[in-house]
């Protein structure tokens, strides 16, 4: 063979193996792409969680707040009717003319 030959066979070589170069670097860049967004999306989801823990951890908080009001109205409510119901066993003995 000859030079000219040898250089346009080693120049399609080359080309070949540059073509399969580029290939596997395209699928290997596709991959490394895929990876990253499933990267991208994990730590977005991440960032969601610690905001819902947040959340949670505020509503926890507040429900405690609510259920010690609750406590305290029922309290309220239970003094409140001993009290109506005193007044009004009061208010019915004068109208019937008994004295304590």
């Amino acid at each position: 063979m000859n030079d000219s030959a040898d250089i346009k066979t080693a120049a399609n070589r080359l080309k070949a193996a540059l073509a399969a170069l580029d290939d596997s670097l395209g699928s290997a860049i596709s991959r490394i792409s895929s990876l990253e967004k499933v990267a991208e999306e994990s730590k977005t989801f991440q960032e969601d969680r610690a905001q819902l823990a947040t959340l949670l951890d505020e509503s926890t908080a507040k429900e405690a707040v609510f259920v010690e009001r609750e406590a305290e109205f029922n309290t309220l409510a239970e003094s409140s009717t001993r009290e109506l119901d005193a007044i009004i066993s009061q208010v019915q003995q004068a109208l019937s003319g008994e004295t304590s």
